[in-house]
């Protein structure tokens, strides 16, 4: 590890510890060194070692297991390994609905409360999951937002495709002018969401004038269809 940098001590020792990682060692599915280890191998105090590995845990690169210590997830670029673990069983169903374009660019995945309830486990496996994906660069975390298939760029919310999708509908002629949308709590059965999402969603719609909301009656269409 270079002592030549203007970059804090917990840093370098990240940025090595990446480069190692990167170089297959320890592979992915591997245990990194304890931090005790750790602090005998750069010399530094336990803290020092706890703030660069807390690092490569926001990169995505490493993950705690409790009673364990941190597995690393995967950095090495090509074929994911068979499912080992139920985070990595969890990554391999998302990756092939990424890859199937189940889950198309810019798609917002289901958040971790979803996942877990979807596959029967913890918050923490699911954001495991989560952070296997990221690793391989599949998925990218938007702040405030959540996990998209390709990152921020492309990002698509769930409200913006309810949106999109009543929208649709509306200038295809589903829903003439005057009509009068289904309830939020239809919709969101529809939808497969909270009301508030889809609240959201017809929010959009509003600021654009293609329905309004009336007081005791409910959304009407106001845009005919082209």
């Amino acid at each position: 590890m270079s002592q030549h940098s203007e970059q804090p001590t917990y840093l370098r020792i990240a940025d090595d510890l990446r480069s190692q990682i990167q170089a297959g060692d320890p592979p992915p599915g591997g245990m990194l060194k304890s931090d005790a280890a750790l602090v005998r191998t750069y010399g530094v105090a336990r803290g020092t070692v706890r703030q660069a590995v807390a690092e490569l845990e926001r990169l995505g690169l490493v993950v705690s297991e409790m009673g364990k210590g941190r597995r690393v997830v995967g950095s090495v670029i090509g074929e994911p390994s068979p499912a080992s673990t139920r985070y990595e069983a969890i990554a391999a169903a998302l990756r092939e609905d990424i890859t199937s374009g189940e889950l198309k660019q810019g798609n917002q995945l289901p958040q971790e409360a979803a996942l877990a309830e979807r596959f029967e486990v913890s918050k923490g496996t699911a954001r495991q999951a989560l952070q296997l994906l990221a690793s391989e660069g599949l998925i990218a975390s938007v702040h405030g937002k959540g996990w998209f298939v390709g990152g921020g760029q492309t990002a698509l919310t769930r409200t913006d495709e309810i949106a999109h999708s009543i929208r649709k509908a509306i200038l295809a002629g589903d829903f003439p002018a005057s009509s009068r949308l289904p309830g939020e709590a239809t919709l969101a059965g529809q939808y497969g969401v909270a009301r508030v999402t889809v609240r959201r969603a017809l929010a959009i719609l509003e600021e654009e004038g293609i329905i309004v909301s009336k007081r005791g009656v409910g959304r009407i269409v106001t845009r005919s269809s082209r």
